[in-house]
């Protein structure tokens, strides 16, 4: 890795060899939608050819949130629905006129969950970027808190996430196009993260 360009609070981006970037997002909010628009300008700025999402770790968040960084890379089209039990379908959608225009990496693994499943679920079914790690953590329900009188709550499952083609991943999870586990052994005796570098090495092959 060369250098970090900056690191925020939910966001993180560095420019790697042969001008790939790299955006780690720790969790969706409103303020991570700021923190995403202004890296990938800069990523853009500095010549990006490649980019890698890693959502490793990102437990989720803000469905809002997401969906309006899924419009800054994805195509037009559907990002999610949601379906209640009694068959009503919510859909959120994108209309395109951000397509990412590089090749993409996205980086999962067991404790990628909800609103990540739903970014790395919409570059998967529209294959315009490679899943690399393990598969997510399978959270696809929609929660709802029903705060009561005495001062206890209740919490309901209202709806269930889909993936543009319909895929209902809760329990499942998103399986990686290329499933590779972390090194931990290699990462703390050599500081390499054999993800990133296996990312980078598929993206190489994508530029050249």
């Amino acid at each position: 890795m060369q250098y970090v360009i900056f690191k925020d609070l939910n966001c993180r981006i560095e420019m790697l060899e042969n001008n790939i970037a790299y955006i780690q997002i720790t969790e969706f909010d409103q303020v991570t939608v700021d923190q995403f628009s202004e890296a990938l300008a800069v990523c853009k700025g500095s010549g990006m050819e490649g980019l890698i999402i890693d959502l490793r770790s990102n437990p989720g968040g803000s469905l809002s949130a997401v969906c309006e960084i899924a419009r800054k890379i994805l195509p037009k089209g559907l990002i999610v629905y949601t379906e209640d039990k009694y068959g009503e379908r919510e859909e959120l959608t994108c209309d395109g006129k951000n397509e990412i225009q590089v090749p993409m990496v996205v980086l999962i693994n067991d404790y990628s969950a909800s609103a990540s499943e739903i970014l790395a679920g919409a570059v998967k079914d529209y294959n315009i970027g490679t899943l690399i790690g393990t598969t997510t953590y399978g959270k696809g329900i929609v929660q709802r808190i029903n705060r009561l009188d005495d001062g206890t709550a209740l919490k309901l499952t209202v709806s269930a996430y889909y993936t543009p083609s319909g895929k209902n991943i809760h329990g499942i999870g998103i399986e990686p196009d290329i499933e590779l586990e972390y090194d931990y052994d290699l990462a703390e005796e050599q500081e390499i993260d054999n993800q990133v570098e296996k990312a980078i090495e598929v993206l190489e092959g994508k530029i050249e």
